[in-house]
Protein backbone atom coordinates (compact mmCIF):
# COMPACT_ATOMS: atom_id res chain seq x y z
CA UNK A 1 0.00 0.00 0.00
CA UNK A 2 1.33 3.33 -0.85
CA UNK A 3 2.28 5.73 1.62
CA UNK A 4 0.46 9.32 2.14
CA UNK A 5 2.49 12.28 1.74
CA UNK A 6 3.15 14.08 5.18
CA UNK A 7 1.24 17.09 4.53
CA UNK A 8 -1.73 14.82 3.16
CA UNK A 9 -2.08 12.54 6.14
CA UNK A 10 -1.54 15.46 8.38
CA UNK A 11 -4.95 16.97 6.70
CA UNK A 12 -6.41 13.60 6.92
CA UNK A 13 -6.09 13.50 10.45
CA UNK A 14 -7.31 16.73 11.12
CA UNK A 15 -10.42 15.63 9.72
CA UNK A 16 -10.97 13.48 12.69
CA UNK A 17 -10.29 16.77 15.12
CA UNK A 18 -12.99 19.24 13.75
CA UNK A 19 -13.33 22.38 15.63
CA UNK A 20 -16.97 23.69 15.91
CA UNK A 21 -17.96 25.21 12.37
CA UNK A 22 -16.83 29.11 12.45
CA UNK A 23 -17.20 31.58 10.18
CA UNK A 24 -14.29 31.72 6.96
CA UNK A 25 -11.24 34.07 8.02
CA UNK A 26 -9.58 33.87 4.16
CA UNK A 27 -11.23 36.78 2.76
CA UNK A 28 -9.60 36.49 -0.65
CA UNK A 29 -12.16 34.44 -2.14
CA UNK A 30 -10.49 33.96 -5.55
CA UNK A 31 -6.83 32.84 -3.49
CA UNK A 32 -5.33 29.67 -4.52
CA UNK A 33 -3.94 27.63 -1.80
CA UNK A 34 -0.62 27.98 -3.31
CA UNK A 35 -0.70 32.09 -3.64
CA UNK A 36 -2.18 32.16 -0.34
CA UNK A 37 0.46 30.05 1.06
CA UNK A 38 3.03 32.08 -0.50
CA UNK A 39 1.93 35.29 0.89
CA UNK A 40 3.01 34.29 4.19
CA UNK A 41 -0.57 31.99 5.41
CA UNK A 42 -2.66 34.91 6.89
CA UNK A 43 -5.61 34.95 7.86
CA UNK A 44 -6.45 32.07 10.51
CA UNK A 45 -4.70 33.89 13.57
CA UNK A 46 -8.36 33.80 15.12
CA UNK A 47 -8.09 30.07 15.08
CA UNK A 48 -6.38 27.80 17.54
CA UNK A 49 -2.48 26.84 16.27
CA UNK A 50 -3.50 22.91 15.73
CA UNK A 51 -6.26 24.32 12.96
CA UNK A 52 -4.40 26.45 11.36
CA UNK A 53 -1.67 24.00 11.19
CA UNK A 54 -4.30 21.70 9.52
CA UNK A 55 -5.61 24.39 7.05
CA UNK A 56 -1.27 25.11 6.06
CA UNK A 57 -1.00 21.36 5.59
CA UNK A 58 -4.30 21.16 3.02
CA UNK A 59 -3.56 23.70 1.32
CA UNK A 60 0.17 22.01 0.83
CA UNK A 61 -1.81 18.87 -0.23
CA UNK A 62 -4.24 20.60 -2.72
CA UNK A 63 -2.30 23.83 -4.21
CA UNK A 64 -4.69 24.39 -6.86
CA UNK A 65 -8.03 24.57 -4.45
CA UNK A 66 -9.13 27.94 -3.46
CA UNK A 67 -7.69 29.23 -0.01
CA UNK A 68 -10.75 29.65 1.58
CA UNK A 69 -12.77 26.14 0.17
CA UNK A 70 -9.83 24.61 2.20
CA UNK A 71 -10.13 26.46 5.26
CA UNK A 72 -14.40 26.01 5.25
CA UNK A 73 -13.46 22.32 4.56
CA UNK A 74 -10.86 21.62 7.64
CA UNK A 75 -13.08 23.58 9.79
CA UNK A 76 -16.39 22.33 9.21
CA UNK A 77 -17.92 25.57 7.24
Amino acid sequence: MPRLPHALAAALAGLLLLPAPATARITDRDLSCAEWLKSGARGTSEYPAATQARIRAFCAANPTMKAIDAEMTMTGD
